[in-house]
């Protein structure tokens, strides 16, 4: 379902934005990047690494490797590349600051999961996000958040739309009725806002870490690209200093 028609000019955008810690970038990333590439129609496919996020602890693998990670896994992807201007930001990385620095016109896709728009107002300039991009939240099985249907009304409501409760639906829904796209205009931020449902590979940063620190490759070697594998065994990344590990035969 598309409210909003099409974006300002008649157009989608061209490129889409994908932040996140990447620590590390896995095959889950490459498949969601994958699918909304295709989704969408892009481009260019812009992968954005945290530097140090505002409200968690800053990774203990430094931004400049995993963005160097991020370049390793998407090389000779056409239209893939890596910005790292938030390794090189002073400070919390914030959306807003990164958007105002990077100034990219037509405004950009910004993608993020279900589970971190639930969160959406208590980032730093919300308004300053939906002004220079259209957001497109992303569900995946699991992964339903229920805080995210009221962000979404607070968003519209802001933004000037004329659409009401009755009128949103939340993700869930969305999957449970086979509906995989619904699109809203923004109009006091001339962009819009687009829910997707999409089914891929699901792997856990977090479990993904701890089984890297194990020192058992077999655990973890096929959930990464294989040059991202190559990488974090020649260096030694997220293992216990006690722990041995070797690139499978």
């Amino acid at each position: 379902m598309d409210i909003s028609g099409a974006t300002e000019g008649g157009r989608r955008p061209p490129a889409a934005l994908f932040g996140g810690a990447f620590n590390p970038l896995h095959n889950g990333h490459i498949a969601l990047a994958g699918e909304i590439e295709r989704r969408l129609s892009l481009s260019e496919v812009i992968f954005l690494p945290t530097g140090q996020p505002p409200h968690k602890e800053s990774p203990e693998v430094s931004c400049a490797e995993r963005s160097h990670m991020v370049d390793l896994a998407i090389a000779g992807r056409p239209g893939w590349r890596t910005l790292d201007i938030e390794c090189r930001l002073p400070g919390p990385s914030l959306t807003a600051r990164t958007l105002e620095s990077l100034s990219i016109a037509p405004p950009p896709f910004f993608v993020m999961g279900e589970d971190a728009f639930a969160d959406f107002l208590e980032w730093g300039g919300p308004g300053i996000i939906l002004a220079r991009s259209h957001l497109v939240i992303v569900n995946r099985p699991g992964s339903a958040s229920p805080g995210a249907r009221r962000t979404l009304l607070s968003v519209l409501r802001d933004a000037g739309s004329s659409l009401g409760e009755v009128d949103i639906p939340d993700l869930r829904e969305l999957r449970g009725k086979g509906v995989t796209e619904w699109v809203a205009a923004l109009p006091a931020f001339k962009t819009t806002i687009r829910l997707l449902t999409i089914d891929t590979l699901e792997v856990s940063s977090t479990g993904l870490r701890a089984a890297i620190a194990s020192g058992e490759t077999a655990r973890w070697a096929h959930l990464l690209p294989e040059a991202v594998k190559s990488y974090i065994v020649e260096k030694g990344l997220y293992r216990k200093p006690d722990s041995r590990s070797a690139l499978p035969s």
